[in-house]
């Protein structure tokens, strides 16, 4: 179900083209990326599977030049593909070298318009780093409420575009919750001024939502208005030892019953992923939780400072102990304590990365169903590749478990011949539990085909009749989500 294809990029991806260099003459050569070093970086993708085959790099400095450069492509025939920080995984920039098309990188939209504290809300333009406007409005006491191991690089825009999920999605929701108005660049260069910051807008249809994780095919997003909530004052962090997901589960609804929404954070850690994760990162520091095959990490935050946090988890603690939910663990003493804890977290992600080859899916399934997904992956693959290793670990307070697939006892060419059908079969079961094949990563290219197999022939039909609706011609980053 999942491609493979790798797109070859031309030798000298430059605006040799006459199209281009009308565009180059029309709106100043400033605007396009001269330095072939610069070029190159933007024009291939983290994974080095899915680079970019466009033949010319824009860098707009504003919505009006996003507006005037889309317009001028669009009378020129030249397709558009947006690009945000560059950290997507799954093609979604990867425009065939054969297609006319400019890539359009929004690095220079980085202007924080507008921090409303009454909202509250901030605006911020596409191109601005995450990091950076979280630093900004924690000068006010409020952030947004996403957390993600790539918020040093990911574009607001980018993360609009992809719909992006994090760690705090239990409590917060996507960035689709986040969103409260957006500004697009549509197909024919004109501009959609959605920058609305009201909690409640009936007035027609929610447009802004086509645009949230539309990865560019209906539109550049320029800026967004995403809302706030009061940093948290007080945290605790939990590292608990369990049995096996179904008991993670029963604990996630104990701590969810004796805390409410306080809890804001909950991820499922398998016991191959910490022993990776400690071969990976030197010095990893891992609290002796006894010989268990799985641990949680959990966090529990409020923004009150006169609640009795501490105490309140610590009895909803030693409830979850008295009825062996949680066979051993600890809660942080400390903030540097704390941050130890979340280390393992990323070294996990080290320590699968240093396991390659290997075969990953992003998938989600409602949050009962996870047991039975992690048991039933894990059986198909050792019927596909005897010998294999798996690794379950992410999210489970939303129930998007990252499953990976590792060759272990087999070599590179047997692995390799298997792979795709392990990564269908897993794909096929996270479907069958009710689930979703592309759970936080996006669609891009590299999902195009599986997305379409999965759908029903009526949600493609709407799929695509959206598309056809706001980009005629196809011109807004073709090939990327849907076929048409």
């Amino acid at each position: 179900m999942t491609g493979s294809a790798v797109t070859t990029v031309p030798a000298s991806a430059s605006p040799t083209d006459p199209c281009l260099s009308a565009l180059s003459e029309t709106l100043g050569a400033d605007l396009f990326v001269q330095d072939e070093d610069a070029r190159a970086a933007c024009l291939r993708d983290m994974t080095g599977n899915w680079p970019s085959g466009a033949q010319a790099v824009a860098r707009p400095r504003s919505t009006a030049e996003v507006a005037r450069l889309v317009k001028a492509a669009a009378a020129q025939g030249i397709a558009i593909v947006p690009q945000g920080g560059n950290t997507g995984l799954v093609g979604g920039c990867a425009v065939p070298a054969e297609t006319p098309a400019l890539l359009l990188s929004t690095r220079r939209l980085r202007s924080i318009r507008a921090i409303d504290l009454h909202a509250p809300a901030v605006i911020a333009e596409a191109g601005c780093i995450l990091a950076e406007v979280q630093e900004a409005v924690a000068a006010h006491g409020f952030t947004i409420p996403l957390g993600l191991g790539s918020e040093g690089s990911a574009t607001i825009g980018g993360l609009v575009s992809t719909n992006a999920g994090g760690i705090r999605a239990l409590r917060h929701g996507v960035m689709r919750n986040q969103v409260l108005g957006l500004e697009v660049v549509l197909p024919d260069g004109r501009v959609w001024n959605g920058l609305r910051t009201l909690a409640k807008n009936n007035m027609g249809y929610d447009l802004k939502q086509l645009f949230i994780g539309g990865e560019g095919t209906l539109g550049v997003v320029t800026a967004a208005a995403l809302r706030l909530v009061p940093a948290s004052r007080q945290i605790e962090t939990l590292w608990l030892a369990v049995e096996d997901p179904a008991a993670a589960l029963a604990l996630l609804g104990a701590l969810r019953t004796a805390l409410g929404d306080l809890v804001t954070s909950f991820e499922l850690i398998q016991r191959r992923g910490v022993e990776w994760g400690m071969a990976a990162v030197p010095g990893l520091r891992v609290p002796d939780s006894g010989a268990h095959g799985w641990f949680v990490l959990a966090e529990v935050a409020t923004a009150a400072t006169g609640l009795p946090l501490r105490a309140a988890v610590e009895s909803a603690l030693a409830d979850v102990f008295e009825q062996g939910l949680a066979l051993d663990g600890m809660l942080a003493e400390s903030e540097a304590q704390r941050r130890e804890l979340w280390r393992i977290r990323e070294a996990v992600v080290v320590g699968k990365a240093a396991g390659k080859p290997s075969i990953s899916v992003d998938v989600a399934v409602p949050l009962g169903q996870v047991p039975a997904f992690l048991v039933e992956t894990e059986a198909a693959a050792a019927g596909l590749l005897p010998g294999c290793e798996t690794l379950g670990f992410g999210h489970l307070g939303d129930g998007n478990i990252h499953f990976s697939v590792h060759r272990g006892a087999n070599d590179t060419e047997r692995f390799a011949g298997t792979a795709g059908a392990i990564a269908a079969k897993v794909e096929a079961i996270a479907l069958r539990l009710g689930g979703t094949i592309c759970a936080e990563h996006g669609v891009g290219r590299r999902m195009r085909t599986a997305l379409a197999d999965a759908l029903d022939a009526a949600e493609l039909d709407l799929i695509r009749a959206v598309k056809r609706a706001l980009d005629p011609h196809n011109r807004m980053n073709p090939g990327a989500v849907i076929e048409l």
